[in-house]
């Protein structure tokens, strides 16, 4: 039995629609985490199904709710949990759920599907770092590496995960043709030199714990060189919101101090 659970924070109406719909006829129950603040929230609750249940508490915590929901998940009998942004959608998730569940060839570790079309190497590629939407984890494999550390709340909670994961011996994989449509921040588009470039355009206060929690991960997993090459793209992010975004010294000075933060705080 698979349980899946979708983080919302204000979700817009047409993408928890079709997040929701691309799943709902496979799984056996969805889980809403609502991180909406409770006055708000029962005007974002755009759906009504036997399947979903609405949930949550006031704690504006990713890694909180994905707890919430393999607790949820143990007591209730479950053998898959699946994660989900609200801002993703799956092309063919029964296609996933074969070739996972059914596949008596599936290795054994932490399923990922390929992210707006990359090219996944044979039938399941192993891969290091997939993000927490659309990941499909055995439940007793979530027993083994403990749950997801509630002290990165939002920001680098998959990569956390996966290299506890890594820790264990246990493997992420790629599965090769299940695409997720997934949309990281308030995307605004720009031309340079010739090229487009997206940017995540995310604020400042979104900015620092995603620089803190990156550099604690780098100082904490030292042995996973991988885990610095993805800093070294948010360092390239820098560039971009000099060059291109609004807000700069807010979101420059957020950066500094996640910096800051992240290389004072104790491991």
């Amino acid at each position: 039995m698979i349980l899946s659970i979708i983080v919302t924070y204000f979700p817009e109406k047409e993408l928890l629609e079709k997040n929701i719909n691309s799943i709902i006829h496979s799984v056996d129950k969805v889980l809403i985490w609502e991180n909406t603040p409770s006055a708000q929230c029962k005007s974002y609750r755009f759906i009504n199904h036997i399947k979903v249940e609405y949930h949550g508490d006031g704690i504006n915590s990713i890694s909180h709710a994905l707890n919430h929901a393999w607790r949820y998940a143990k007591a209730n009998g479950y053998d898959y949990l699946l994660t989900m942004d609200q801002d993703s959608y799956f092309e063919d998730f029964p296609r996933y759920q074969r070739q996972i569940l059914f596949n008596k060839e599936a290795p054994k570790g932490i399923y990922s599907p390929s992210i707006e079309g990359r090219i996944v190497v044979g039938d399941f590629e192993e891969i290091n770092m997939p993000i927490t939407s659309g990941m499909l984890i055995p439940v007793a494999l979530i027993d083994q590496i403990g749950g997801w550390n509630e002290e990165f709340k939002i920001d680098s909670v998959d990569d956390e995960f996966c290299l506890h994961a890594h820790m264990l011996g246990i493997k992420t994989f790629a599965v090769n043709g299940i695409v997720l449509q997934h949309r990281l921040g308030i995307p605004v588009i720009r031309k340079f030199l010739g090229h487009t470039i997206t940017l995540r355009n995310y604020p400042p206060h979104r900015l620092l714990p995603i620089y803190k929690n990156n550099i604690i991960l780098v100082r904490k997993y030292p042995q996973f060189p991988y885990i610095r090459k993805k800093l070294n793209n948010w360092l390239k992010q820098v560039i971009w919101i000099t060059l291109f975004e609004g807000n700069k010294a807010k979101k420059l000075i957020a950066i500094l101090r996640g910096c800051i933060a992240g290389l004072t705080k104790p491991i």
